[in-house]
């Protein structure tokens, strides 16, 4: 409690500061500081390190533009540091400590240093941010932007820890215009803001604590009681996440800025497919853009399709964590995706399967299907807290 009123100080503070006192040029190196401030207070030591990695990617960014001839070793180059280093703070202690694990007494695994590799918050989100901006200026689809556009565009306070993961193409523009305060736009901020919290630590929290010693021990509950609470996981889940998103987008409107919606109503979504398009959007997408389409490209054999939609599913989900709750459920959307593809490829040559599906009496039902197939999934999400298949065990078989 401490810590949330000693932030709202320093943001009320800040936005007085930003609109009332900051000349109109300068806002961006005021946001920019004030960006860089929240993650050095986390660590002075990983704000260096994240400000280092956008002086790289800024420099690499300048060679790109300028030198034609060796664009394409530049930019291998760049990635490979990003993404190893992503994989190495992320992947690391996962990767060691299967082969401790497995018995494998090798002196370098005995000797790695585990304790020492943790994950810097906001990572991700960074990293992420600094790929897009490269590939992008390698294929001349964004503008350049000067050191504070792309460090602020990075560093956004707001979208630091829990994304979305915004476009450099949309974020320079709104660097570049000239604001102006608009009382309209505070109070929208300020509405996602409480929607955001309420969501978080009213609902969600509270949720949390009454579903869990159910799906801990879902032998002593009934089934109804047990189903329940896997439906009630998987919008505690979504309410965690996209409360979070809320906050941010208040956050930004307060300062002037209109950052990408990352849930777009996800459990009304008709199947899968349109499930993931409308759940945490911009990690989805920008794995889409960035790993399906240069992999397997977008007029790929139907093997090619099918092994891209499941690799991508796995990389969503470990990137999120590397955990065995998080591999298997990448595994159970991929297939789930595999699966759904496959009935399309069905529809093509099948009209008369394809004219009954279109009957729109069935979207209810095509909703539900999807939900309980997403919720079901969710089981997965916390796989060392409880285990799954003493919930299944419990659903199938209890009366």
């Amino acid at each position: 409690m401490r810590d949330l009123i000693n932030i709202s100080i320093i943001l009320s503070i800040s936005i007085l500061v930003y609109w009332v006192i900051m000349p109109g040029g300068w806002r961006k190196y005021f946001l920019f500081a004030l960006s860089l401030f929240f993650i050095a207070v986390a660590s002075i030591p990983w704000a260096v390190y994240f400000l280092l990695n956008v002086v790289l990617a800024y420099l690499a960014g300048s060679l790109i533009t300028k030198n034609g001839k060796n664009k394409k070793l530049i930019i291998t180059s760049a990635l490979i540091w990003f993404v190893g280093s992503i994989c190495y703070f992320k992947y690391a202690n996962a990767i060691v400590g299967f082969f401790s694990f497995n018995g494998m007494k090798f002196s370098v695994f005995q000797q790695f240093p585990l304790s020492r590799i943790f994950l810097p918050i906001g990572m991700s989100y960074i990293i992420f941010r600094l790929i897009h901006y490269l590939v992008e200026l390698y294929r001349n689809n964004t503008p350049r932007g000067s050191f504070i556009d792309l460090a602020l565009y990075v560093f956004f306070f707001p979208t630091f820890l829990a994304g979305p993961v915004d476009r450099f193409q949309r974020f320079y523009p709104q660097v570049q215009e000239r604001k102006d305060f608009a009382v309209s736009e505070c109070n929208y901020g300020l509405f996602r803001i409480v929607c955001g919290l309420v969501k978080k630590f009213i609902i969600a929290d509270r949720l949390a604590v009454i579903i869990m010693p159910v799906l801990h021990t879902p032998y002593s509950y009934s089934r109804p009681v047990v189903m329940f609470m896997v439906y009630g996981l998987a919008i505690q889940i979504y309410l965690d996440f996209s409360g979070y998103t809320d906050i941010a987008v208040g956050l930004a409107r307060l300062f002037g800025y209109k950052i990408m919606e990352n849930f777009n109503h996800p459990f009304f979504q008709k199947n899968i497919a349109l499930f993931w398009r409308n759940w945490h959007i911009s990690v989805y997408s920008w794995i889409r853009d960035y790993f399906f389409f240069p992999i397997f490209g977008s007029r790929a054999s139907i093997f090619k399709l099918y092994c891209g939609i499941f690799l991508s599913m796995i990389v969503f989900h470990l990137w999120h964590a590397a955990t065995i709750g998080f591999l298997i459920l990448g595994i159970y959307h991929g297939i789930g995706l595999i699966i759904w593809q496959f009935f399309q490829e069905l529809k093509k040559k099948n009209p008369l399967l394809r004219k009954v599906v279109s009957y729109k009496w069935l979207n209810p039902v095509s909703v539900f299907i999807t939900f309980n197939f997403v919720s079901f999934g969710f089981i997965f999400f916390n796989f060392s807290g409880f285990d799954p298949i003493v919930i299944l065990r419990t659903i199938l078989t209890r009366r």
